[in-house]
């Protein structure tokens, strides 16, 4: 392998939020973090060589996208998932929960009922609800170790619903939906006329055999109606240079979304999310080619780890991702006792379940975009924690409860 996934990087004191937020968010500071949804890989010297450079110019004024910029997007949509898109179908935000509030403010109105599917990334929630709209639960349904969506009450839910938040791959519950299922969504988006908001951030995100299909992929009807957000921030780690790729076939919501876009003159991006972004599909394809096995194996590792150590926690096989959703439910500890249980005993920062709404409880995501020993430490933590008889002590929680990563 030309890339070292092995190589611990220290990132204490840069002010990233999964090392150095720990007593904020989990009121505890000596805690093995396994949580924020980034990775700790220093990212490849491919991307970080442009960044540097174009840091070195040392001047950073007003900047635009550049043609190669688009044509980068272009080459990398059609060769990673088949999907031939268009240079004026790009519009860039600061990120994808950004591009979904503004899709909200902009189609819907107050009181509408928007449709999510839990457990699910909690800012979905979050921007439905603050924003005023009625949020719709399409929870998921666990079967046979696999998520399937209930699609009778999918069916239901439609009837009252202006707009279906889409997670494609899932987070937390890492499936790659088929062709199948999205053209079943499809059909019923079309039959009651939803707007999609598809989040596709972890687009890149995936595990042998499967492979993703962009929902708007699926047809032109699903496409006119289908605001698609992706970025390279999973997939390359670039998260903190914040732009989203947000893809937009329809004339008439492609120009409603960029006016909104331009009265908050947010409609500019960073200069570095502009070099990283471009960087990354131009040049980052052999790196993620080497992330993904590796990845695969520390899947691997806290699957057999699990079995042969503590059987009382399962994991559930991952299609895409790097975060694993845990079930913790033979602990037989309620959520709050969950949550402590893993500060108090195991000592380790992880994203309880509940915040993902119905079906998170008894559940906890693990990220294993680390090195493998960090996947280790984690695990052996957790053993010990399960020999430890002391009660747990459910205290005060914290000031800050949820971050949205």
């Amino acid at each position: 392998m030309k890339y070292d996934f092995n190589k611990t990087v220290d990132r204490n004191r840069t002010s990233c939020i999964k090392w150095d937020f720990l007593e904020a968010f989990f009121g505890k500071s000596e805690l093995h973090p396994m949580w924020v949804a980034d990775m700790d890989f220093k990212i490849p010297s491919e991307i970080l060589k442009p960044i540097q450079e174009r840091a070195e110019h040392g001047v950073f004024g007003y900047t635009a996208k550049s043609n190669e910029f688009y044509s980068a997007v272009i080459s990398w949509f059609k060769k990673r998932y088949d999907w031939s898109i268009e240079k004026e179908w790009v519009v860039t935000t600061p990120g994808v929960v950004p591009a979904l509030n503004l899709a909200l403010q902009e189609f819907t109105k107050t009181g509408d009922g928007i449709i999510i599917q839990p457990p699910v990334y909690f800012p979905f929630k979050d921007s439905v609800e603050l924003n005023e709209r009625k949020l719709l639960n399409n929870a998921l349904i666990l079967k046979d170790g696999r998520y399937e969506i209930d699609w009778k009450d999918l069916e239901k839910k439609a009837e009252s619903a202006e707009m279906l938040v889409f997670c494609s791959p899932h987070n937390p519950v890492s499936r790659v939906w088929t062709t199948q299922e999205l053209e079943r969504l499809g059909d019923i988006c079309e039959r009651h006329d939803l707007l999609v908001f598809s989040d596709e951030i972890h687009a890149d995100i995936i595990f042998t055999p499967y492979k993703h299909t962009p929902t708007a992929k699926i047809s032109d009807a699903l496409a006119n109606r289908t605001i698609s957000a992706f970025a390279t921030s999973k997939s390359f780690n670039l998260a903190g240079l914040q732009l989203s790729v947000n893809i937009i076939p329809n004339d008439g919501i492609r120009k409603r979304f960029k006016l909104t876009l331009e009265r908050l003159h947010l409609n500019m991006s960073n200069i570095f999310g502009i070099v990283g972004t471009q960087a990354a599909y131009e040049h980052g394809e052999k790196w993620l080619d080497e992330l993904l096995p590796y990845l695969w194996q520390n899947y691997l590792t806290v699957k057999t780890y699990l079995r042969e150590n503590i059987p009382e926690i399962t994991v559930i096989e991952p299609e895409g991702t790097y975060l694993l959703w845990l079930n913790c439910k033979k602990l037989e500890l309620n959520d709050e006792e969950l949550a402590a249980f893993f500060v108090q005993k195991a000592g380790l920062a992880l994203t309880n379940g509940i915040m993902f709404g119905p079906g998170g409880d008894g559940f906890m995501r693990m990220n294993i975009g680390c090195p493998k020993q960090s996947v280790i430490k984690g695990l052996e933590s957790l053993a010990n924690a399960m020999t430890d008889d002391s009660p747990i002590v459910i205290g005060p929680a914290p000031a800050n409860d949820q971050v949205d990563c």
